[in-house]
C-alpha cells in the first residue's frame, strides 16, 4: 500500500510539472483566444407615480393579506409585503421579499382548508424582523411601476372599477418580467377604503398574465387588510383633530 501511494503521488506530481512546463517547451502556434465577458443587462426601471390627496401617515412597512374569494366560496389568503417611504420628491413604494417560512406555513394551512387568515402579533414581529426589500433582478424583471393615487386623481378606470370605486386612495403595483419567465406581468391594486395608524383596509385585485400557447390572464379579487410592521409613528395634533371630525358630514 505505501508503494501504491508513492507511485500515485509521483504520477500526480509529474502531470502537474508537465502542465506547468509545457507552455515554455512547446509554445502554442494557434492565435490567442479572447474571452468576451457576458453583457450586463440594463438596470431595471423602477418608478413611483404619486397623484392627488394621499395621506402622509401611511409611510412605513406593511404586510398585506388579501382574502381571495374562489368560485367555490372558499377563501384563499394571499400575502404581499411593501414599504411606503419618503423619497426626494414624493412618496415611494418598495416591495418586500419573502414572508418568513413559519408564517408562510400558517398561511398555506389556512388556504388548504379554505379559511381566511389574519396575522397575530408574533407573526407581524417575525415578518418585521426578517424584512428585506425584494431583489429586482434584471435577468427576471423588465420594468416595475408603482402608483399611489388619491381619489381626487383617479383616472376613469379607477373611478369606475369595483375594486377602487369609492375608496379613499389606491396603491397599484405593476411588475413586468422578461421573456424567459413563466409569468409576463403581475398587476396588484389595493383600494383603501379605511385606514388607521396600524391597519389599511379595503378591496384588492391581483391580475397575472401567464405564458402558454397564448397569453392566459388570471384575476383574483377579495377584501384585504394591510398591517403595519414595527411601531406606528406618533400622530400630530392636527391628525388627531382630523380623525375626531372625520365622520362629520358623511353618510
Amino acid at each position: 500500500m505505501p508503494k501504491t501511494l508513492t507511485t500515485g503521488a509521483a504520477i500526480v506530481l509529474l502531470a502537474a510539472l508537465h502542465a506547468f512546463a509545457q507552455p515554455e517547451s512547446e509554445p502554442s502556434t494557434s492565435p490567442p483566444t479572447t474571452t468576451v465577458p457576458p453583457a450586463t443587462p440594463p438596470e431595471v426601471s423602477v418608478t413611483t407615480d404619486v397623484q392627488g390627496n394621499v395621506p402622509q401617515d401611511i409611510v412605513g412597512r406593511w404586510l398585506a393579506v388579501c382574502q381571495v374569494k374562489l368560485l367555490s366560496g372558499a377563501a384563499r389568503p394571499i400575502t404581499r409585503l411593501f414599504e411606503i417611504r419618503k423619497g426626494a420628491e414624493h412618496l415611494e413604494v418598495v416591495l418586500g421579499g419573502d414572508v418568513p417560512t413559519e408564517v408562510t406555513q400558517k398561511v398555506n394551512a389556512a388556504a388548504s382548508t379554505g379559511q381566511a387568515w389574519t396575522p397575530g402579533a408574533d407573526d407581524l414581529r417575525q415578518v418585521d424582523q426578517n424584512w428585506r426589500p425584494l431583489r429586482i433582478d434584471p435577468h427576471s424583471y423588465a420594468k416595475v411601476e408603482y402608483r399611489i393615487l388619491g381619489s381626487d386623481a383617479f383616472p376613469p378606470e379607477f373611478a369606475e372599477d369595483e375594486t377602487t370605486k369609492g375608496s379613499q386612495f389606491a396603491i397599484a403595483m405593476k411588475e413586468m418580467f422578461v421573456g424567459g419567465q413563466a409569468v409576463r406581468m403581475t398587476y396588484s391594486v389595493f383600494g383603501v377604503r379605511n385606514h388607521t395608524p396600524t391597519v389599511l383596509g379595503g378591496t384588492a385585485v391581483v391580475s397575472t398574465i401567464a405564458v402558454g400557447p397564448f397569453p392566459l390572464p388570471i384575476t383574483l379579487k377579495g377584501d384585504f387588510q394591510a398591517f403595519r410592521l414595527g411601531e406606528a409613528p406618533e400622530r400630530s395634533v392636527w391628525q388627531r383633530l382630523s380623525d375626531l371630525f372625520s365622520g362629520c358630514g358623511r353618510r
